[in-house]
């Protein structure tokens, strides 16, 4: 019996000796990416344009580059219509998502990343005439490096639909 206590000693000797080390090396890299999105206009009327701005990259403390999805899908098709020829940064349109595509690598310590488009509004609900209609778009980042970390990052920007309010003149006759 001796021996085996020995034995179990030193295993837990050694176990406890590995222990730091395990604790201290992360399983995969850990990444610092940036991703903001902005509009151009966050009350829009029905008949106006108005602009969304994607900007992203890769902090200097990133570990390595990565291979990234960016899609930004439209929030309110019944409402809103992409205008596809303003799209610009090297991003598509999608048709079969109804939303822009970038893909590409972000290189260590690169922020200037990005994407912009135009879209129009074509109308609002009948049931939001009376304080706009409320709409959330949100992009998502995929990291296509390290497959299984999706998404990388999300960033979201709201604006509401505003109806448009048109005053005509009144003449009263007695």
């Amino acid at each position: 019996m001796k021996y085996g206590f020995i034995v179990l000693s030193i295993a837990m000797a050694v176990a406890l000796s590995m222990l730091p080390a395990a604790l201290a090396a992360p399983s995969a890299p850990q990444q610092y990416v940036f991703f903001n999105k902005t509009t151009s206009n966050p009350l829009p009327q029905p008949g106006e344009t108005f602009t969304f701005r994607l900007m992203f990259g890769l902090a200097q403390t990133a570990t390595q580059s990565i291979d990234v999805r960016v899609i930004d899908r439209n929030p309110a098709p019944d409402y809103l219509k992409i205008l596809t020829g303003t799209i610009t940064g090297g991003a598509f349109y999608s048709s079969t998502i109804d939303g822009v595509v970038w893909e590409g690598r972000l290189a260590v310590g690169t922020l200037g990343y990005g994407f912009e488009f135009q879209a129009q509004v074509t109308g609002i609900p009948t049931t939001a005439l009376a304080d706009g209609y409320t709409v959330t778009n949100r992009a998502e980042m995929f990291n296509l490096t390290t497959p299984g970390s999706l998404p990388e990052a999300t960033a979201q920007v709201q604006f509401r639909i505003m109806p448009r309010r048109i005053w005509l003149p009144v003449t009263l006759r007695g």
